[in-house]
């Protein structure tokens, strides 16, 4: 009697699998994340160099291309104060992430999102693209010159409210199916395959017992009366 093997999955679900299949569901928050992170790296990294002289500055440093002009000059701090503009970036960056992974969080619970993170997030773009639009000017028309990892900021920035206003025009539709519940789906299918196999096993013990009993009953039945 042959024995039927149990079926396995086609691909073992592993942290990682589920990693990617979130960021390919949420490109959008995956994005920006990933914009948060590559902005807070570079803003610390300036912080850095701002408070010490003995971290060099890997950048051009002559021509139209000067991030030592730019990093130097009167328009690197906040307005008023000794604050290297990176801090507030720093506070920026961490804010920017700070809500894109609560909104992937949500989607790996399969949960629906809080109404008020895509406002908020745009709402937060909006006040960085504002910022750098004033740092650009400062960098162009009053230094007059470029700064290369001021300008990887400026993009990560207009990126992310790019995203961010897409995201909020798409507000009121259907959020993507969580990807998690792909797996309890396919164990059913195996169970419902398995379920399709079991009726064609004999049946033994109790579902065999009233078979039994019937026949039993019948032959008692049949038996000649006994005589006094």
């Amino acid at each position: 009697m042959g024995s039927i093997a149990p079926e396995r999955d086609e691909q073992a679900e592993t942290p990682i699998s589920r990693l990617a299949a979130l960021a390919r569901a949420q490109l959008g928050l995956s994005a920006l994340a990933l914009m948060a992170v590559v902005g807070l790296g570079i803003s610390i990294y300036l912080t850095i160099v701002h408070y010490d002289s003995g971290v060099p500055l890997v950048c051009n440093t002559g021509g139209l291309v000067s991030c030592q002009s730019v990093t130097t000059s009167a328009y690197s701090v906040v307005p008023g104060t000794s604050i290297p503009i990176t801090i507030p970036g720093i506070l920026w960056f961490l804010a920017l992430g700070g809500l894109a992974i609560a909104g992937l969080r949500w989607a790996a619970r399969g949960e629906a999102e809080d109404a008020r993170l895509r406002p908020t997030t745009l709402l937060l773009t909006i006040a960085g693209l504002a910022f750098v639009i004033y740092l650009v000017f400062c960098e162009i028309v009053l230094v007059q010159r470029i700064c290369e990892w001021c300008t990887v900021i400026h993009l990560i920035t207009l990126a992310a409210f790019l995203i961010a206003l897409t995201r909020w025009q798409r507000r009121d539709e259907p959020a993507p199916l969580p990807t998690q519940r792909a797996a309890p789906a396919h164990r059913a299918t195996s169970a419902t395959r398995v379920a399709s196999i079991a009726p064609s096993t004999p049946t033994v013990g109790r579902a065999a017992s009233p078979a039994l009993s019937h026949r039993t009953r019948r032959s008692l039945n049949r038996r000649p009366p006994t005589s006094r």
